[in-house]
């Protein structure tokens, strides 16, 4: 059990990281939201289309889909395409799967291909059992350390969008 709850601890933070807006440093990969200014108008469906048709420019193939925040899917699921219809129906946005993750910051989209995001681990999980530091408080401390960076393998194939609030 505890070991399950380190790895996904481990995994929440990586992918918190990677579909964030961080600015990056040299311990920590940049979001792939870092820089997106939210809009300023509702999104519309010639909004969608217009990431579709940027990754198409592109030349972008394989696997597409978008990963949005819950906030966003909301937005999705009420916004509509034309009359009866919304921009999300059912898991999908114009045929293109979506995936929803509260890692994405609020009202965040992000289209494209995944396969051509790389995330790259060294060595294992680094775990030191320190039964000292907190020792007086009658508590065992728990050291973790991994080692990830994260990157685009090609800029072109991801479209990013934070919907206006």
């Amino acid at each position: 059990m505890l070991k399950r709850d380190i790895v996904n601890a481990i995994s929440n933070k990586l992918e918190a990281t990677v579909l964030g807006s961080g600015a990056g440093s040299t311990n920590q990969p940049k979001g792939l939201l870092n820089g997106v200014v939210a809009g300023s108008t509702a999104i519309t469906y010639k909004d969608i289309v217009d990431m579709e048709t940027a990754l198409e420019g592109a030349n972008v193939k394989g696997n597409k889909c978008f990963i949005v925040s819950p906030s966003a899917k909301g937005d999705l699921k009420t916004t509509a395409k034309t009359g009866e219809t919304y921009l999300m129906e059912g898991n999908e946005v114009n045929g293109y799967k979506v995936l929803c993750t509260s890692a994405v910051p609020a009202k965040g989209i992000i289209f494209g291909n995944f396969e051509d995001y790389v995330i790259a681990q060294w060595g294992g999980i680094d775990l030191t059992v320190d039964p000292y530091t907190q020792a007086a408080n009658g508590k065992v401390r728990l050291v973790i350390n991994a080692h990830f960076d994260a990157k685009p393998r090609r800029v072109d194939s991801f479209q990013k969008a934070i919907l206006k609030s």
